[in-house]
């Protein structure tokens, strides 16, 4: 779902076994009301809160979130450390050993690059990049921690890991909806096409006319 806050737009995500009901809810952010009211609406219980990565407006309402609904939060351990990230229920991951929460398996595959502890979570074909990658491009590479040699590898490690039959849902959209397949990506975005390490990162690095970081 879309969830706003002044000039934020972000993507909040609820994966739901429609058997069990049970659930995982993905970077909530900003609109704790639409978050409630959606899990509400599907009967939905929340085994745990899967954080991608440690920046504001992914986890603004993990804590209070984890708190009303008396559930876990997931964030990789280099992330938590490096950031000093703290919240109610915090389980850090270190591996990209499958969890098991009740009647879900999320696979998390540790993809640092945009922050230095980045991580995807793969649910079913399902998976959920926060800021690793876009539809249109990946993330940024600028702040403290972050590293475009390191995004370069865990896109290159997607490429290994993924199919063409799964699909992409990221933490933001710059045109194209949520839940594009794979295949699309590889054929559409140009951060998944460059093989070669030092035109990824010179190109991810390049600086537009005003001396702003391109955006995606």
């Amino acid at each position: 779902m879309k969830v706003t806050h002044s000039n934020f737009t972000n993507y909040c995500y609820i994966a739901l076994n429609q058997a069990t009901r049970e659930s995982v809810v993905v970077d909530p952010a900003w609109e704790l009301g639409k978050i409630e009211a959606t899990l509400s609406a599907y009967g939905a219980s929340v085994r745990a809160i899967l954080l991608t990565h440690s920046h504001h407006d992914h986890v603004s309402l993990a804590d209070v979130l984890a708190t009303r609904q008396g559930c876990p939060v997931y964030m990789s351990e280099e992330e938590a450390r490096y950031y000093g990230f703290q919240c109610s229920n915090l389980r850090l991951i270190r591996s990209e050993t499958p969890l098991r929460l009740g009647s879900l398996e999320i696979m998390p595959i540790l993809t640092p690059g945009h922050t230095k502890g980045s991580v995807c979570y793969l649910v079913g074909d399902n998976l959920f990049t926060g800021d690793t990658l876009f539809a249109e491009g990946c993330g940024m590479c600028t702040g403290r921690g972050a590293d475009p040699h390191a995004l370069f590898d865990s896109l290159q490690k997607l490429k290994h890991k993924l199919s063409s039959k799964n699909k992409i849902f990221p933490g933001h959209s710059y045109g194209m909806p949520p839940g594009q397949f794979y295949s699309s990506l590889l054929e559409r975005n140009i951060y998944l096409m460059l093989e070669d390490r030092s035109r990824f990162v010179s190109f991810r690095m390049r600086q537009n006319q005003t001396g702003l970081m391109a955006f995606k």
